[in-house]
């Protein structure tokens, strides 16, 4: 009996302990983890962006008159002085409109000069009615003289030939004294009438001198009224003369700028119209050593761009050279395409070889910032994500973020704020986190260890 119980107790012993065995290799083995030490070192905060190669100053040289192209003076690539003649349109019918207009002109000069002698003729046909008016004026005033002293020798006659008839009567003068005194009496009366009739007819010479003056007043009227249609003529065919001139001096095309020809539009024997636009003959650029790279930034780098930031620029034409170049303008007019908000950049590029060609696509580095003696992170720590949730993200700088860092074989979260980053380490401006700490930026997957028992049995989740 205690044999028996004995061999009982120890398959008890036994198996205690192989069940034992098999849930501690049945366990998920330890996790592991993938760690970097903080350090301070030097960091570069950059923004990357693609763009288009295009001249500074491009200008678009159009006409503003239609014809038939008779003459091409530049091609592609052709260099340009300001002023040069380009091309040339068939000239013929503006010159018959300039002619007829310049003839038009002269006509109506050659009327206005004509309506100025007539003018000057009816001022002096003035000036002569005045004097004859004013003669006729004196005519009549000596007429109106003449008929008073008329009346003053008719009464004294009459009041001799009255006192005739009394002394007559008493016989102190003869009868012939008498009658000699009535005759002139009579006489005096034939003159007083012969007077008043001098002075009808002045008064009506006078009124027709008069007449006479505002007839030529009215025609030096007509006469200026006249110049004055003419002399509008002559400043509406003026303004035609040179509207026609305009034209004939506008079917020479030439350059406005000193450049090169980036662009040639027509042909010789091409038709180009006016009508509704000005058609674009020639594309000239400034200079191709001075360029500018239009690049969208995303707003979430636009707040680390500023005037005067250095860049550096590479094209695919030439992949070993670095162009370096400014931000000239970052403009504030923001283009929202997928409401992805981006803004306009502007880099300047100088070439001494003019190597860089107008639409050539660039990769633009613009250095934003630059801190010395910071304390860095790999970019992956933030990336990293424990698997109970929670980790880092990455974000803009002043961001506030959460990282794993080993601390006593266990992960802690340590809450920090960023500043700049380079694509590859990010600065650590504040919060619990010191040189030498191990952020990790990944853990090893865990995996269960499989074993096997003399009762054929094995632990959960082994196979």
């Amino acid at each position: 009996m205690r044999r028996i119980l004995a061999i009982a107790a120890t398959v008890a012993v036994i198996s205690l302990a192989l069940i034992v065995v098999i849930r501690a290799h049945g366990r998920a083995a330890a996790p592991r983890y993938i760690t970097v030490p903080v350090k301070y070192g030097n960091i570069s905060a950059a923004v990357n962006e693609s763009g288009t190669v295009n001249p500074v100053n491009e200008v678009q040289v159009g006409t503003e008159v239609s014809g038939t192209v008779s003459k091409l003076n530049v091609d592609y690539n052709s260099t340009v002085k300001k002023g040069q003649v380009l091309a040339e349109l068939q000239p013929t019918s503006f010159q018959a409109a300039d002619m007829q207009a310049r003839g038009t002109l002269a006509a109506a000069q050659a009327q206005a000069s004509a309506q100025s002698s007539t003018m000057k003729q009816a001022e002096a046909n003035i000036q002569a009615a005045l004097a004859t008016e004013q003669q006729q004026r004196a005519n009549a005033l000596q007429a109106q003289a003449n008929i008073a002293k008329a009346q003053s020798q008719l009464k004294l006659d009459h009041s001799t030939a009255q006192r005739d008839r009394q002394l007559l009567a008493q016989g102190y003068i003869s009868q012939s004294q008498a009658d000699a005194d009535a005759t002139t009496a009579a006489n005096d009366e034939a003159a007083l009438r012969a007077a008043q009739a001098a002075y009808a007819a002045a008064q009506a010479q006078a009124a027709a001198a008069l007449s006479q003056v505002r007839g030529a007043q009215a025609q030096a009227a007509a006469s200026a009224s006249q110049r004055q249609v003419y002399a509008g003529q002559i400043e509406a065919d003026s303004g035609q003369v040179q509207q026609a001139s305009y034209n004939l001096s506008r079917t020479v095309i030439r350059s406005p700028i000193d450049g090169i020809v980036v662009s040639r539009g027509v042909s010789v024997g091409q038709t180009v119209a006016a009508s509704f636009q000005t058609p674009t003959l020639f594309v000239i650029a400034s200079s191709l050593k001075d360029m500018q790279i239009d690049v969208s930034v995303d707003e979430a780098d636009v707040g680390n761009l500023h005037t005067g930031d250095s860049a550096t620029i590479t094209v695919p034409a030439f992949p070993n050279v670095d162009f370096h170049g400014t931000v000239k303008q970052l403009r504030v007019n923001p283009t929202v395409t997928q409401n992805v908000v981006t803004y306009d950049a502007v880099v300047a590029v100088h070439d001494d070889s003019a190597r860089l060609m107008p639409g050539m696509t660039a990769n633009v580095t613009i250095a934003v910032a630059k801190h010395a003696h910071a304390l860095v992170v790999p970019t992956s720590a933030l990336l990293y994500r424990p698997s109970g949730g929670g980790g880092g993200t990455a974000g803009a700088p002043g961001s506030k973020v959460t990282l794993s860092v080993l601390r006593e074989s266990k992960p802690v979260q340590v809450p920090v704020l960023i500043g700049l980053s380079d694509g590859t380490n990010v600065e650590i401006t504040s919060g619990d986190l010191h040189e030498g700490d191990a952020v990790i930026v990944a853990a090893l997957q865990s995996r269960r260890v499989q074993t096997s028992s003399p009762f054929g049995v094995g632990p959960r989740g082994g196979r």
